[in-house]
């Protein structure tokens, strides 16, 4: 499925809960829990595999918030000596653990870990593969 900027799409959750993403630029979305979107804060904004896309109903498209326009930070580590960066506009900056705590990490998900992760989110629970990216001390 092509998807354009601002392309809204209805995510189908188990126990019949619905959430809603919206297309950022390539391959960022921010997820929200309910319509309209104007002035919501996303619940995350992550990195989507294309074939993630094909199991959600597009709704409509809607401008993009200037506030989302923007990329974010996000964090990176280095699988061999653990080094820490902050990523940003096709930059990475080395950074210390403490300065990468409330980021995001640098990763692209499937179509199954974004259904887990927006239902523990909407649950309340603490998500396994959210946990498992999380910076390791010292490598």
């Amino acid at each position: 499925m092509i998807t354009k900027p601002g392309d809204i799409f209805e995510v189908r959750i188990a126990e019949g809960k619905v959430a809603y993403a919206q297309a950022l630029s390539e391959p960022e979305f921010a997820f929200y829990e309910s319509l309209p979107i104007n002035n919501l804060i996303p619940m995350f904004r992550i990195w989507v595999h294309k074939s993630a896309i094909k199991e959600w109903k597009k709704i409509g498209n809607e401008a993009i918030s200037r506030e989302m326009e923007s990329e974010i930070p996000r964090f990176k580590q280095d699988p061999i000596n653990g080094n820490l960066s902050i990523y940003i506009n096709n930059n990475d900056q080395p950074a210390s653990y403490e300065e990468i705590q409330s980021l995001e990490c640098a990763a692209v998900w499937e179509g199954s870990h974004i259904l887990d992760r927006l239902s523990d989110h909407l649950a309340g629970r603490k998500n396994k593969w959210v946990k498992s990216m999380r910076p390791k001390l010292n490598g």
